[in-house]
């Protein structure tokens, strides 16, 4: 079951505010939100999902869908944890599939069947199929992380589906959003799963490929270490280090007990209970950072060097890998968020040649 934990609102506002701003918030109203909002989990005024939701509910009276679903992703962040942040995700998908009818690449949800730890789930899945791209188009799967799940990747979606030339899809990674799973070190074969579905859906597609944001991103190198797609995009991605019972100690913001909210339990755990769990995840771990293969999978990684969640050398091993990129931006945080407005474009054109 979803639980709460405890972090300060306007802490979290002032975490967030590059990803928030990327997104079109207006910097006066984080200032705002951050005055009003006193509890993240109280289910009234003063509190985060409600005042965030009221945002929400105004551009819905404006007729502006999308503005209104980014606004209800706020308020259901971090986490599902109690039922008024059930209903902001509910209004969030809600919203979504209303201003769907107006994108600019033509949109598909659909509910796919993966078999995962010896059942099958029923896994959400949003398509993005541009019109008259040639059968061999490729295939990308865009995906983010821990708390910032499928509908809030739309435009990175729209951006990889018009510049790279293919039919995109996301999706939520284990143990967030509507994934009916719980996250765990195994997670690649659920997105695995996705990915055979995906080239089950485009038999003619060339190559397929992957764009992950900060867990996803961890997801995404492993996907190109194993090889399982023809090339991987990861910002802001966890691969060794930021695993470390050290790493783990650090971490701020209520990263436990949205971890642990991943993981589906229903209480947060001791910080020694949260090193045992995060622990198996780390690649070096799992023995994928020690051979490389003759020809490795094509991979960039990017991250801003100032990373509040994730060590400076965690990406360390990576540059010693042939066939990958990796690129610290100096003065940025958690996926490099304060330059995306260039890094983003540029990723993808890197993607872009790759698939071609």
């Amino acid at each position: 079951m979803p639980f709460t934990f405890s972090v300060d609102p306007a802490e979290l506002i002032e975490e967030r505010t590059p990803q928030w701003v990327l997104s079109g918030i207006d910097p006066a109203v984080l200032d705002q939100m951050s005055r009003r909002i006193r509890d993240l989990w109280a289910d009234g005024p003063g509190g985060w999902a409600h005042e965030w939701s009221l945002l929400a509910e105004q551009a819905e009276k404006d007729g502006d869908a999308l503005r209104a679903s980014g606004l209800y992703g706020i308020a259901k962040f971090p986490v599902l944890g109690n039922a008024a942040h059930a209903r902001a995700y509910d209004n969030h998908l809600r919203t979504f599939r209303q201003a769907s009818v107006g994108f600019e690449v033509p949109f598909e949800r659909q509910v796919i069947g993966v078999r995962f730890r010896g059942q099958v789930a029923q896994v959400p899945v949003h398509l993005y199929l541009p019109e008259n791209l040639p059968a061999d188009a490729p295939v990308v799967l865009v995906f983010s992380g821990v708390d910032t799940w499928k509908a809030e990747v739309h435009p990175t979606a729209v951006a990889t589906a018009q510049m790279v030339g293919a039919r995109v899809a996301t999706v939520d990674m284990a143990g967030t959003g509507e994934s009916p799973v719980a996250n765990g070190p195994d997670g690649e074969q659920y997105i695995g799963g996705v990915i055979d579905w995906l080239r089950r859906r485009f038999p003619e597609a060339r190559r397929v490929g992957t764009v992950g944001f900060s867990f996803a991103g961890h997801w995404t190198v492993k996907l190109a270490l194993l090889g399982t797609v023809d090339a991987a995009v990861s910002i802001g991605g966890l691969i060794d280090t930021a695993f470390s019972p050290e790493a783990v100690a650090r971490l701020r913001f209520g990263m436990p007990g949205i971890f642990g909210n991943s993981l589906r339990l229903d209480a947060e755990l001791s910080r020694a209970e949260l090193a045992a769990a995060m622990g198996p995840f780390s690649l070096r771990a799992q023995g994928l950072l020690d051979d490389w293969g003759s020809d490795p999978v094509p991979l960039l990684y990017v991250n801003g060097a100032e990373d509040q969640h994730i060590p400076a050398d965690d990406a360390k091993p990576l540059e010693a890998r042939p066939n990958t990129v990796v690129r610290l931006v100096p003065n940025a945080t958690h996926c490099a968020l304060q330059e995306a407005q260039e890094l983003i474009p540029w990723s993808l054109q890197w993607l872009g040649d790759r698939l071609a």
